[in-house]
């Protein structure tokens, strides 16, 4: 025989101080998890997009970035006779696309220009919509091929100040020439969308430039890329090479740092969220010593008020939990859902949208309930085993 629900849902609303607590413990605990778990998935979901295991990056031997490397016109062309590569099906060109990164120092907009950052800046060529398949134009036009003009990423266009259509960025070697916004372009959700990209060719007169930073290359379908980056790698070509999911795994090495102290501190919280529950659950068996005893009394079985006591925690559980990521949804609504990070090799700034996925909630939901009911075991088990002798002669 069970105690029905109404029991403890009566008696939390009768001890309203102490429930009231711990539920505002548990929220906090859970909104602040929330939102890792939404920082972690909006970044992986990111990163993924650029997991393109057929695509290499191909950069200057001890170079970590494309931001610190310098590629020769003279070793690009030598890749054009590497044996994989994929090649374009109309032109039956190789599709290897050269490409040159700078940075223009953008304000933010989620702070109204009060802070500013890194933006990269991409100079590229027409193969590079062959080699990146996921780069679609989806509002204005693309760049002229020799005149000073940009398309920039969805999300930088959301995040960084000055990069409406029409409007011009200020790039080159002392930011003195002016490149006009044609576009907006989508990565499928990718870091590219953190980028402003050029034509190659008046990005390079206009920074000053001779030498390509990366160069991407496409795998043909069935050729295994190890085999690619060892002959790039080799005494032909003498290149450092990785493909993309490698190169942007180490890039988000520092992002993920960041998100590992978040974690701890988050685990930290979980902890106190679990003394509190077990502390409000002692103090309540202590008060309820001669009640649990009539329970035995009039024939509860032990099993049924272990089972009540553990239910009476996920329901504080739950409702912290359900409280926790209504809070982190105002504040992703209210204080906004945009974020950037800076990269520690690449020195420009990776933006994502963060939003609570119905994941992420039901992953906190559920943990937050079992954390809960772990920290009243004891007090549960406690109670359960109460003398019904002993607990009705007290006072």
């Amino acid at each position: 025989m069970a105690l029905p629900l109404i029991y403890n849902y009566r008696h939390l609303l009768a001890h309203k101080t102490t429930s009231v607590m711990t539920v505002g413990v548990i929220a906090a605990v859970v909104g602040l998890f929330s939102w890792l778990l939404s920082f972690s998935s909006a970044l992986d979901a990111s990163l993924a997009v650029a997991a393109d295991e057929n695509k290499i990056i191909v950069l200057k031997q001890g170079a970590t970035s494309e931001s610190n490397s310098a590629i020769a016109v003279e070793d690009y062309h030598r890749l054009d006779q590497l044996t994989g590569v994929a090649r374009d099906e109309k032109t039956d060109r190789a599709l290897i696309s050269p490409e040159m990164m700078v940075q223009a120092y953008l304000p933010r907009v989620r702070d109204g220009g009060k802070t500013f950052c890194n933006v990269a800046v991409r100079g590229v060529t027409d193969m590079a919509f062959k080699v990146h398949r996921n780069v679609r134009i989806v509002e204005g036009r693309r760049f002229g091929t020799g005149s000073p003009e940009v398309i920039v990423g969805v999300q930088a266009s959301k995040q960084f100040g000055g990069l409406g259509i029409g409007q011009s960025v200020s790039l080159g070697s002392g930011n003195d020439r002016a490149f006009t916004v044609t576009g907006y372009f989508s990565a499928a959700g990718g870091p590219m969308e953190s980028e402003i990209w050029a034509y190659l060719s008046p990005l390079m007169n206009a920074s000053h430039r001779e030498m390509y930073s990366s160069v991407f290359l496409r795998v043909k379908e069935g050729v295994d890329p190890q085999e690619v980056i060892k002959r790039i790698m080799g005494p032909a070509i003498q290149l450092k090479a990785q493909t993309e999911a490698s190169y942007w795994r180490l890039q988000s090495m520092g992002i993920r740092g960041y998100l590992l102290v978040a974690s701890l501190l988050a685990a930290v919280m979980g902890l106190a969220a679990v003394l509190s529950i077990a502390n409000t659950m002692y103090a309540m068996v202590a008060g309820r010593t001669q009640e649990v005893a009539m329970l035995r009394t009039i024939g509860y079985p032990k099993r049924a008020i272990l089972m009540s006591f553990l239910m009476e925690s996920a329901l504080l559980s739950l409702t912290g939990g359900i409280i926790g990521c209504l809070g982190c949804m105002i504040w992703l609504a209210t204080i906004g859902n945009t974020k950037d990070m800076f990269g520690f090799f690449t020195f420009t700034t990776l933006a994502f949208e963060i939003g609570l996925t119905p994941k992420a909630a039901l992953i906190a939901l559920v943990s937050v309930t079992l954390v809960g009911m772990c920290g009243s075991v004891f007090p549960a088990w406690r109670a359960a085993r109460i003398p019904v002798v002993s607990a009705l002669r007290e006072p």
